[in-house]
């Protein structure tokens, strides 16, 4: 089953967060989290340093869905190997006007916004949709907050590029650009 949800946005919506210092690299390494997420990068990231807990539904040969949580969600992870095309054209309806940014070319084509919403409603999205040997799967992950400092867009794109690059593992297939 897929499920995409949509709520009420505003037409002027704020700006992420300045990024005034530094970051270190987003990098790929164990433990993961749903399966695609390095937990380092994941708190990195997020600078959330609570425990969180994990929830995963769905087909793993097929589609599924990660979440975790505290108080409420702080990331939701969505994949599936198919109707890559449609997620997409509703993400770029929904968030479009939100983009922060393209993806790289070599990463497949999806987007990167931020609505200006509270943090329980995952403010940051992203949506990407790659090919894998014959399938075109798409992943989207979208979070709560990004830590002070912190470069949403780079941050998100390395944090793409490893699940993408998961993806590929676990689904024995190589990833590339649609």
């Amino acid at each position: 089953m897929l499920a995409l949800a949509s709520g009420c946005t505003r037409d002027n919506v704020d700006k992420p967060p300045a990024i005034t210092a530094s970051s270190a690299p987003i990098v790929d390494s164990q433990p993961y989290w749903c399966d695609f997420m390095p937990q380092q990068a994941v708190r990195a990231i997020t600078g959330i340093t609570v425990p969180l807990t994990e929830s995963k539904e769905g087909v793993p040969s097929s589609h599924g869905q990660c979440s975790l949580r505290n108080e409420y969600n702080r990331l939701s992870l969505l994949w599936s190997a198919g109707m890559g095309d449609e997620v997409l054209e509703i993400a770029r309806k929904n968030f479009g006007r939100k983009q922060l940014s393209a993806l790289p070319a070599d990463l497949g084509v999806g987007l990167i916004a931020y609505t200006g919403d509270v943090p329980r409603t995952k403010p940051y999205y992203t949506m990407m949709l790659f090919r894998c040997d014959g399938k075109r799967p798409w992943i989207s992950v979208d979070l709560s907050e990004v830590a002070k400092g912190r470069d949403p867009v780079r941050d998100l794109t390395e944090l793409l590029r490893i699940t993408r690059k998961r993806y590929g593992e676990i689904h024995h297939c190589t990833p590339r650009a649609t």
